[in-house]
Protein backbone atom coordinates (compact mmCIF):
# COMPACT_ATOMS: atom_id res chain seq x y z
CA UNK A 1 0.00 0.00 0.00
CA UNK A 2 1.29 3.78 -0.68
CA UNK A 3 1.65 6.35 1.80
CA UNK A 4 0.51 10.16 0.94
CA UNK A 5 2.12 12.85 2.98
CA UNK A 6 -0.14 14.68 5.03
CA UNK A 7 0.68 17.85 3.09
CA UNK A 8 0.72 16.20 -0.47
CA UNK A 9 -1.27 19.09 -1.82
CA UNK A 10 0.46 21.70 -1.12
CA UNK A 11 4.18 20.72 -2.11
CA UNK A 12 5.94 20.92 -5.58
CA UNK A 13 4.59 21.20 -8.38
CA UNK A 14 1.46 22.81 -7.34
CA UNK A 15 -0.89 21.66 -10.36
CA UNK A 16 -4.69 20.61 -9.97
CA UNK A 17 -4.37 17.22 -12.60
CA UNK A 18 -1.16 15.93 -11.21
CA UNK A 19 -2.50 16.21 -7.46
CA UNK A 20 -5.42 14.69 -8.83
CA UNK A 21 -3.80 11.48 -10.79
CA UNK A 22 -1.48 11.06 -7.23
CA UNK A 23 -4.78 10.92 -5.18
CA UNK A 24 -6.38 8.30 -6.61
CA UNK A 25 -3.40 6.69 -8.11
CA UNK A 26 -3.18 6.33 -3.62
CA UNK A 27 -7.07 5.56 -3.35
CA UNK A 28 -6.38 2.90 -5.71
CA UNK A 29 -3.56 1.31 -4.06
CA UNK A 30 -5.26 1.57 -0.43
CA UNK A 31 -8.68 0.04 -2.30
CA UNK A 32 -6.55 -3.10 -3.11
CA UNK A 33 -5.73 -3.62 0.50
CA UNK A 34 -8.97 -3.17 2.07
CA UNK A 35 -10.64 -5.98 3.91
CA UNK A 36 -12.02 -7.04 7.27
CA UNK A 37 -9.25 -6.88 9.22
CA UNK A 38 -7.65 -3.73 8.09
CA UNK A 39 -10.11 -1.06 7.27
CA UNK A 40 -10.38 0.50 9.92
CA UNK A 41 -6.57 1.74 9.92
CA UNK A 42 -7.18 2.69 6.02
CA UNK A 43 -10.39 4.24 6.82
CA UNK A 44 -8.56 6.23 9.76
CA UNK A 45 -5.64 7.12 7.36
CA UNK A 46 -7.89 8.54 4.66
CA UNK A 47 -10.21 10.43 7.40
CA UNK A 48 -6.60 12.33 8.21
CA UNK A 49 -6.50 13.48 4.62
CA UNK A 50 -10.29 14.84 5.10
CA UNK A 51 -9.13 16.56 8.33
CA UNK A 52 -5.98 18.11 7.21
CA UNK A 53 -7.78 19.45 3.72
CA UNK A 54 -10.76 20.77 5.69
CA UNK A 55 -7.85 22.42 8.29
CA UNK A 56 -6.37 24.30 5.43
CA UNK A 57 -9.37 25.55 3.98
CA UNK A 58 -10.29 26.68 7.00
CA UNK A 59 -7.28 28.36 8.16
CA UNK A 60 -5.22 28.88 4.98
CA UNK A 61 -2.09 26.72 7.14
CA UNK A 62 -1.67 23.32 8.28
CA UNK A 63 -2.47 22.90 11.66
CA UNK A 64 -0.06 21.71 14.87
CA UNK A 65 -1.42 19.11 15.54
CA UNK A 66 -0.97 17.58 11.89
CA UNK A 67 2.74 19.59 12.22
CA UNK A 68 3.83 17.63 15.03
CA UNK A 69 3.20 14.36 13.35
CA UNK A 70 5.30 15.30 9.83
CA UNK A 71 9.10 14.19 9.62
CA UNK A 72 11.40 16.57 10.25
CA UNK A 73 11.86 17.07 6.35
CA UNK A 74 8.44 18.22 6.06
CA UNK A 75 7.88 20.15 9.11
CA UNK A 76 11.10 22.38 7.45
CA UNK A 77 9.32 22.61 4.31
CA UNK A 78 6.29 24.16 6.27
CA UNK A 79 8.77 26.35 7.86
CA UNK A 80 9.21 27.94 4.59
CA UNK A 81 5.75 27.92 3.17
CA UNK A 82 3.41 30.72 3.56
CA UNK A 83 -0.12 30.67 1.73
CA UNK A 84 -0.53 34.64 1.97
CA UNK A 85 2.93 35.34 0.30
CA UNK A 86 2.23 33.15 -2.67
CA UNK A 87 0.95 34.24 -6.15
CA UNK A 88 -2.65 34.70 -6.55
CA UNK A 89 -2.41 32.18 -9.34
CA UNK A 90 -0.83 29.48 -6.90
CA UNK A 91 -3.16 30.26 -4.28
CA UNK A 92 -6.25 29.80 -6.01
CA UNK A 93 -4.69 26.22 -7.51
CA UNK A 94 -3.90 25.25 -3.90
CA UNK A 95 -7.72 26.05 -3.29
CA UNK A 96 -8.81 24.22 -5.91
CA UNK A 97 -6.75 21.45 -5.45
CA UNK A 98 -8.16 20.92 -1.68
CA UNK A 99 -11.67 21.45 -3.31
CA UNK A 100 -11.30 18.58 -6.06
CA UNK A 101 -9.61 16.75 -3.22
CA UNK A 102 -12.54 16.51 -0.65
CA UNK A 103 -14.75 16.14 -3.55
CA UNK A 104 -12.99 12.74 -4.69
CA UNK A 105 -12.64 11.88 -0.76
CA UNK A 106 -16.25 12.30 -0.07
CA UNK A 107 -17.40 10.22 -2.74
CA UNK A 108 -15.05 7.72 -2.48
CA UNK A 109 -15.04 7.02 1.54
CA UNK A 110 -19.03 7.79 1.83
CA UNK A 111 -20.27 4.24 2.91
CA UNK A 112 -17.18 3.87 4.50
CA UNK A 113 -17.07 6.84 6.63
CA UNK A 114 -20.11 5.98 8.25
CA UNK A 115 -19.14 2.71 9.17
CA UNK A 116 -16.13 4.16 11.37
CA UNK A 117 -18.02 6.59 12.83
CA UNK A 118 -20.60 3.63 13.78
CA UNK A 119 -17.33 2.33 15.27
CA UNK A 120 -16.28 5.50 16.92
CA UNK A 121 -19.36 6.13 18.50
CA UNK A 122 -18.37 3.32 20.43
CA UNK A 123 -15.66 4.92 21.92
CA UNK A 124 -15.57 7.43 24.85
CA UNK A 125 -12.79 9.46 25.91
CA UNK A 126 -12.61 11.97 28.57
CA UNK A 127 -10.28 13.28 31.47
CA UNK A 128 -10.96 12.77 34.93
CA UNK A 129 -10.54 14.90 37.93
CA UNK A 130 -9.28 13.54 41.32
CA UNK A 131 -8.89 13.98 44.88
CA UNK A 132 -5.32 12.62 43.52
CA UNK A 133 -4.54 14.92 40.91
CA UNK A 134 -4.33 18.59 40.82
CA UNK A 135 -6.03 20.32 38.07
CA UNK A 136 -3.20 21.88 35.52
CA UNK A 137 -3.70 25.02 33.36
CA UNK A 138 -1.45 24.25 31.02
CA UNK A 139 -1.59 20.97 29.10
CA UNK A 140 -0.16 17.64 30.27
CA UNK A 141 3.04 15.89 28.50
CA UNK A 142 2.27 12.43 30.13
CA UNK A 143 -0.48 10.81 32.45
CA UNK A 144 -2.16 7.30 33.36
CA UNK A 145 -4.81 6.18 30.73
CA UNK A 146 -6.98 3.31 31.83
CA UNK A 147 -8.57 2.00 28.83
CA UNK A 148 -12.36 -0.11 29.62
CA UNK A 149 -13.64 -3.16 27.90
CA UNK A 150 -17.33 -1.95 29.26
CA UNK A 151 -18.39 -5.64 28.57
CA UNK A 152 -16.20 -7.79 30.30
CA UNK A 153 -14.77 -4.33 33.01
CA UNK A 154 -11.64 -5.35 32.00
CA UNK A 155 -8.67 -2.30 32.07
CA UNK A 156 -6.38 -1.69 30.41
CA UNK A 157 -3.91 0.72 32.01
CA UNK A 158 -1.28 2.81 30.71
CA UNK A 159 1.85 5.48 31.14
CA UNK A 160 1.68 7.82 28.36
CA UNK A 161 4.19 10.24 27.52
CA UNK A 162 3.76 13.24 24.44
CA UNK A 163 6.25 15.10 22.46
CA UNK A 164 8.65 12.12 22.19
CA UNK A 165 11.41 12.61 19.76
CA UNK A 166 11.91 9.40 17.25
CA UNK A 167 14.62 9.22 14.52
CA UNK A 168 13.78 7.77 11.20
CA UNK A 169 14.99 7.67 8.20
CA UNK A 170 12.78 10.54 6.76
CA UNK A 171 14.06 12.66 9.73
CA UNK A 172 12.91 13.06 13.31
CA UNK A 173 9.30 12.59 14.58
CA UNK A 174 7.23 13.85 17.76
CA UNK A 175 5.02 10.95 18.66
CA UNK A 176 3.04 9.44 21.65
CA UNK A 177 4.56 6.41 23.67
CA UNK A 178 2.17 4.14 25.48
CA UNK A 179 3.61 1.70 27.77
CA UNK A 180 1.29 -0.52 29.34
CA UNK A 181 0.96 -0.93 33.55
CA UNK A 182 0.68 -4.71 34.79
CA UNK A 183 -1.70 -4.94 37.24
CA UNK A 184 -2.54 -8.35 39.39
CA UNK A 185 -6.24 -7.36 39.22
CA UNK A 186 -7.17 -6.14 35.91
CA UNK A 187 -11.20 -6.12 36.28
CA UNK A 188 -12.42 -3.77 38.90
CA UNK A 189 -16.21 -2.72 39.44
CA UNK A 190 -15.03 0.33 41.57
CA UNK A 191 -14.67 4.05 40.27
CA UNK A 192 -12.34 5.42 38.24
CA UNK A 193 -10.71 7.63 41.31
CA UNK A 194 -10.14 4.45 43.15
CA UNK A 195 -7.95 2.38 39.92
CA UNK A 196 -6.35 5.63 39.85
CA UNK A 197 -5.34 5.32 43.55
CA UNK A 198 -4.24 1.42 43.05
CA UNK A 199 -2.47 1.99 39.29
CA UNK A 200 -0.61 4.72 41.74
CA UNK A 201 -0.01 2.38 44.17
CA UNK A 202 1.15 -0.56 42.01
CA UNK A 203 3.12 1.41 39.31
CA UNK A 204 5.25 2.68 42.30
CA UNK A 205 4.54 6.32 41.36
CA UNK A 206 5.94 9.16 44.05
CA UNK A 207 3.10 10.17 46.21
CA UNK A 208 3.94 13.92 45.68
CA UNK A 209 3.78 12.84 41.89
CA UNK A 210 -0.03 13.27 40.68
CA UNK A 211 0.16 12.36 36.54
CA UNK A 212 -3.20 13.42 34.37
CA UNK A 213 -5.68 10.42 34.48
CA UNK A 214 -7.53 9.94 31.09
CA UNK A 215 -10.13 7.46 30.25
CA UNK A 216 -11.01 5.10 27.17
CA UNK A 217 -14.53 3.51 27.39
CA UNK A 218 -15.19 1.12 25.00
CA UNK A 219 -18.52 -0.11 24.54
CA UNK A 220 -17.95 -3.64 22.15
CA UNK A 221 -16.13 -6.65 23.90
CA UNK A 222 -12.73 -6.40 22.51
CA UNK A 223 -8.50 -7.76 22.82
CA UNK A 224 -5.51 -6.13 21.92
CA UNK A 225 -6.12 -7.57 18.29
CA UNK A 226 -8.93 -5.68 17.95
CA UNK A 227 -9.21 -2.71 15.07
CA UNK A 228 -11.53 -0.85 17.63
CA UNK A 229 -8.68 -1.45 20.48
CA UNK A 230 -6.37 0.25 18.06
CA UNK A 231 -8.49 2.84 16.72
CA UNK A 232 -9.50 3.87 20.26
CA UNK A 233 -6.05 4.69 21.15
CA UNK A 234 -5.24 6.36 17.70
CA UNK A 235 -8.54 9.08 18.76
CA UNK A 236 -7.03 9.41 22.28
CA UNK A 237 -3.25 10.39 20.72
CA UNK A 238 -5.39 12.68 18.41
CA UNK A 239 -6.72 13.92 21.70
CA UNK A 240 -4.00 14.73 23.78
CA UNK A 241 -1.96 16.37 20.95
Amino acid sequence: MKNLSTIWFIKEPIDIEHKEYVLLDYLKSISKNINSKNCYPILRAVSKIVKSLNEFKKNNKIGTGIISQLSEEERKYIENFNFEKLEKQKKDSILAIIESSLEILYEYSEIFLDMLKDEESKIKIFKVQSKFNSEKIEPANSGILIIRNMVTDKIIPYYWQGSVTLKTDHGNKQICVLKKIILKNSRYSMNYEFIYHEILDEFSIEKNVSPELFVIEIYEDFDEDSDIYRLAKEKFIETIT
